[in-house]
C-alpha cells in the first residue's frame, strides 16, 4: 500500500472515531436521550478507532 494513502486513511479513521464518539455522547446527553443513534454513533466511532490503531501499528518482523 502506498505510504501516503495509508497515512491519509489512518488520519481519516482517527478523525471519524473522535466525531463518532462525540456524537454518541451528545446524543446520549439529550433530553430525552436518543439512545438508538447514540449506540450506532458509538459503535462506528469505536470501529474507526480500532481501524486507526490497526493501520498505525508498526509491522513486526
Amino acid at each position: 500500500m502506498n505510504p501516503n494513502l495509508k497515512i491519509f486513511i489512518t488520519i481519516f479513521c482517527y478523525i471519524s472515531a473522535v466525531a463518532g464518539l462525540v456524537t454518541a455522547v451528545m446524543d446520549a446527553s439529550q433530553k430525552p436521550a436518543d439512545s438508538t443513534s447514540a449506540i450506532v454513533a458509538g459503535v462506528l466511532g469505536v470501529l474507526f478507532l480500532f481501524g486507526g490503531v490497526a493501520l498505525s501499528r508498526k509491522p513486526r518482523y
